[in-house]
């Protein structure tokens, strides 16, 4: 056998790779790590670990702007002071700690809010897939 061009080698690397999922997890857990790989472009040479770190780093940044955000409008639109702002910063916390922590998923909020107040608040499906 001759060598390997970069892009056979992959594809060896990559079966090798799910055989071992498969082996360890079962088909369906692989289905589910492929399909997270997939949907984020992952490489499979990074490790679940690293991939729930940057998960992490990534839900607290977006939540800080999104706070961040939030306050502007609170501030400029409903005339928010200092002591009703940080009611909300405080609330807005508590629920960013269930996202980040897994406890909850956007899913569920969304939900919420249109089950309670009608209001249907659209996410792309991609980003509730990887929940």
């Amino acid at each position: 056998m001759g060598k390997l061009s970069k892009e056979e080698l992959a594809r060896f690397q990559g079966a090798a790779w799910a055989l071992r999922m498969v082996e360890k997890d079962g088909l369906e857990a692989t289905q589910k790590e492929l399909d997270l790989r997939g949907i984020r472009h992952l490489p499979l040479a990074c490790q679940k670990k690293d991939i729930r770190e940057f998960e992490h780093y990534e839900k607290k940044n977006t939540l800080a702007t999104v706070l961040l955000m939030s306050c502007m409008t609170l501030r400029d639109e409903f005339e928010f002071g200092t002591q009703r702002m940080n009611r909300f910063i405080e609330g807005f916390n508590k629920r960013t700690e269930c996202i980040v922590d897994d406890f909850v998923h956007w899913k569920d909020f969304q939900k919420t809010i249109q089950e309670e107040t009608g209001v249907f608040i659209p996410l792309p499906e991609e980003f509730m897939e990887g929940e």
